[in-house]
């Protein structure tokens, strides 16, 4: 009996040595495939959203203190969107971000320099490996030394380029007014700034994801949800989760309730969905 459990042992043992033997020598193309998992994406992914609705509250934070009305700002991002709640406009400031973060992310370059990559145009093999390369290469690095040490590398221009599209130079001379601001470094990242550091870490998650989606084969695809359309189930979540019982009998009222904007997009890694998260517009109130 003895004997049989050690031989039992050993052959445990080599299988788990030729399963690694196996793998060390699997061709390059399926070791790609073993790590590209939904379940790899949907991870990053996560980490994505979380550092965005961390800047976006950092953000919200900076705009409650330099006094801004928050809701009369939700209204110049989405208009006419009835809120559940009084405090669900900051909702609108987390979809200005995140879509503004994701734009251009169906685009192989991801930099928003007027031109734009075609599949046709790249490897399959290639696209695939120097994605991977570089979503493995970017994970290992700090992104904040990064910046510091190569203020020129292409990371660095993607922050660049992003940040002064989404803080406008009005818009951060409002809310940083208390520092001291040079005018004509408004509209740049610095790192003296308060929303450097989130940013920098926001901007590195998407980094990292976009290279990953191009690693796919295919590649993933983005979307998002146009105001006005009906819920789906398939495609959709609703970013509140308890939803408001006036909501949910007007939805019933109406057949499907309708969405308001998209608050995070949405992704297909093959023929799997991973729902954009939608904040739906509610009855209007009585006045």
């Amino acid at each position: 009996a003895a004997l049989e459990k050690a031989l039992a042992d050993l052959d445990a043992v080599g299988a788990r040595l030729a399963d690694r033997l196996e793998r060390a020598c699997m061709p390059p193309e399926e070791k790609v495939e073993a790590l590209l998992t939904v379940g790899v994406f949907d991870s990053v992914l996560r980490d994505t959203c979380r550092l965005t609705h961390r800047f976006a509250r950092i953000l919200v934070d900076l705009m409650k203190m330099a006094g801004w009305d928050l809701g009369a700002a939700a209204n110049c991002i989405v208009p006419d969107v009835n809120y559940a709640k009084p405090g669900h406009c900051r909702y609108a400031i987390l979809s200005y971000i995140c879509l503004g973060i994701f734009e251009r992310f169906d685009s192989y370059d991801l930099c928003d320099d007027g031109s734009r990559v075609e599949l046709d145009d790249i490897d399959v093999t290639i696209r695939r490996n120097d994605s991977l390369q570089q979503f493995v290469e970017h994970s290992a690095l700090d992104p904040i030394e990064l910046m510091r040490d190569f203020p020129s590398c292409d990371f660095a221009n993607f922050c660049q380029k992003k940040y002064a599209k989404l803080i406008h130079p009005g818009i951060e001379s409002s809310l940083l007014r208390n520092l001291a601001t040079a005018e004509s470094s408004l509209g740049s990242l610095r790192q003296t700034s308060p929303l450097y550091e989130p940013f920098v870490s926001m901007a590195s998650s998407v980094w990292m994801l976009h290279k990953l989606a191009w690693a796919y084969d295919p590649v993933v695809q983005i979307f998002q949800v146009a105001p006005g359309a009906q819920f789906s189930m398939v495609f959709m979540e609703n970013i509140v989760r308890k939803v408001d019982k006036m909501c949910m009998d007007h939805g019933r009222a109406s057949s499907r309730p309708k969405v308001g904007f998209t608050v995070v997009p949405g992704f297909c890694v093959g023929k799997t969905v991973i729902q954009s998260r939608v904040y739906m517009d509610g009855p209007k109130q009585a006045s």
